[in-house]
């Protein structure tokens, strides 16, 4: 058990104290709490050589300082999102400190968050799209397993960490849908005929793979494997999916997060829900989702003259 937090508590200290809350209260994802992590360890190398107090308490920061450091994110040169993220870890530290009495206001209480590009997340055109699904050779283990991969991909729209992490008993009902994330962000995707065909196929080549290896050289649980028998790593991954991607779209340096972003993309102009879509995709907010819309005239007067009693 920690001692109480005071006014007169160090910085680093009650940084750790907020971390270890996070980790143990709010069960926040993985990423996410890294991120935090992150951002406020970069804080507190900002606050040391500027606090006049020798004794470094958190309760001496002040709103103008905090200014100071978005200010010097955005000097050098970090995207408006980064920024925000930070400015909004460092807000969720005073948010925790002042609700424990160590602080009497939040300091970064009302400090602009910056306003983020509203750029349109990368998207290939479905033809484009089912020209690079159809490219892998499927006679092989790694022609099966890149199709597999991209297929997954496209077809369930998950995150690359989520792909890199399934594992075969995340698979149900014959390969249709498959289980990702963790704790209270799990969810079940389907994950459409095509790919579910996809993937009974490569774990018949997955089969004949391990067959072949000792079974200690084995990640048995692993979905995806090298041909070491070794949970396939991130990058091996982005490289499967920009070798194809790259022969139908110019590639270079695209994310196989391209594939999850075109998903969504199809099914909103499909005309899918929007909260479907987003839990789908394991969005925390709609906002997230809403960024995949364009506004199409057409569509909205076609759905105006098919909904509107006066149309």
């Amino acid at each position: 058990m920690y001692p109480p937090l005071t006014t007169s508590s160090g910085v680093e200290e009650a940084t750790n104290r907020f971390l270890d809350h996070l980790t143990d209260d709010r069960s926040l994802a993985p990423n996410t709490l890294s991120a935090y992590r992150c951002d406020l360890q970069q804080f507190v190398r900002y606050l040391l050589p500027r606090l006049t107090d020798i004794r470094l308490p958190v309760a001496a920061v002040e709103r103008q300082t905090i200014r100071e450091f978005v200010a010097e994110l955005r000097a050098n040169g970090l995207k408006r999102a980064t920024q925000a993220r930070k400015l909004t870890a460092v807000r969720a530290l005073f948010h925790y400190l002042r609700r424990e009495g160590v602080v009497a206001v939040n300091p970064a209480a009302g400090i602009p968050t910056p306003a983020p590009k509203s750029i349109l997340p990368n998207t290939i055109q479905l033809q484009d799209l089912e020209g690079a699904l159809s490219l892998p050779p499927s006679d092989d283990f790694r022609g099966a397993r890149a199709r597999a991969i991209m297929e997954v991909f496209y077809g369930g729209g998950i995150r690359l960490s989520e792909l890199v992490g399934l594992n075969l008993s995340m698979l149900h009902e014959n390969e249709a849908t498959v289980k990702v994330g963790i704790g209270r962000f799990e969810r079940i995707v389907p994950l459409g005929s095509l790919a579910s065909k996809a993937v009974r196929h490569y774990l018949l080549k997955r089969t004949d793979l391990v067959v072949g290896l000792e079974i200690t050289q084995v990640d048995a649980g692993a979905l995806f494997l090298n041909t070491s028998g070794k949970r396939l790593h991130v990058r091996t991954v982005q490289r499967i999916v920009n070798r194809y991607l790259k022969t139908v779209v110019e590639a270079n340096g695209m994310s196989p997060h391209v594939l999850r972003h075109s998903f969504a993309r199809h099914m909103l102009e499909a005309g899918a829900n929007l909260s479907a879509v987003k839990e789908l995709l394991g969005h925390a907010t709609l906002a997230a989702t809403k960024r995949y819309t364009i506004p199409d005239l057409n569509r909205l007067q076609n759905i105006y003259a098919n909904a509107h009693p006066r149309a």
